[in-house]
């Protein structure tokens, strides 16, 4: 699944090249693809205003309404300048006057819901701390593990905590940070916290520099793949970089890897 730095290299590929663009139209090939939250035109979709990210929610505001765009687990948004492009999985498409933007995705799970400009979407209201905010902080990360004593690995993945963080970069803070992943989430001391807050925004910020994680069906609006999987310290890996030997165990229903040397 795309996690934050997947969606937002995409929105920073998206920017320079539909911000400014009039939706002429958007064609749903999938039912329930596209789905429409509120009474508008069919035909007045807006000019693009800006383009945002919630956790690993897209947000597209335009002068009308806004789109709410999630890849869910191998959506894909693909900018074309052939107006007759297809690809296997089309699910839909956002035309512009001399471009388009195709939502490709193999699983079905992704969708584009359409609402008013002030309409709360009952989706993104109740995510958490955005990892690159203010508001993500040793003191805030205290108070919502406080009264959790599930695992950290299970804490972090949890979109109501940290809006964004999924099970790649869950794996990665966790090891750059030497902080095991059993660890009861409100049993880790000031001094972890500290160094689990740095390695989540340094990890992140990495990923997005390399353009994000290709494990298997991520591309960006380009389609290309990231490079992010050429440096990660665990996941999926056999050694840690120090050489020791990475176990695996299931948390929540996912995979953990972790190197029981280097994370206490």
């Amino acid at each position: 699944m795309p996690e934050l730095p997947e969606v937002q290299t995409v929105i920073n590929g998206l920017k320079t090249e539909v911000v400014g663009e009039k939706i002429r139209e958007i064609v749903e090939h999938r039912e329930d693809t596209v789905q429409l939250h509120h009474k508008i035109s069919m035909e007045d979709y807006g000019t693009i205003k800006s383009i945002d990210r919630r956790g690993k929610y897209i947000i597209v505001n335009t002068t009308t309404c806004k789109l709410l765009i999630h890849l869910r687990m191998t959506g894909k948004l693909l900018l074309t300048k052939n107006l007759q492009k297809t690809t296997p999985h089309n699910r839909a498409e956002i035309v512009f006057d001399n471009k388009k933007l195709i939502f490709d995705d193999i699983r079905t799970f992704g969708s584009i819901c359409i609402f008013n400009k002030k309409q709360k979407t009952g989706k993104i209201e109740s995510l958490g701390l955005e990892p690159f905010s203010k508001e993500f902080n040793i003191k805030n990360l205290k108070s919502v593990f406080a009264r959790r004593s599930a695992p950290i690995k299970n804490a972090l993945l949890n979109q109501k905590i940290i809006a964004g963080l999924g099970n790649i970069y869950a794996c990665e803070s966790l090891y750059k940070a030497g902080i095991s992943p059993l660890s009861p989430a409100n049993s880790l001391t000031k001094a972890q916290l500290e160094k689990l807050t740095s390695a989540i925004k340094k990890v992140l910020e990495t990923a997005i520099v390399q353009g994000g994680t290709t494990i298997s069906d991520y591309r960006n609006s380009s389609d290309k793949k990231g490079n992010f999987q050429k440096m990660l310290s665990v996941y999926k890996k056999e050694q840690c970089p120090q050489g020791h030997e990475v176990k695996k165990l299931k948390q929540a229903g996912r995979s953990t890897y972790y190197c029981p040397v280097c994370q206490k």
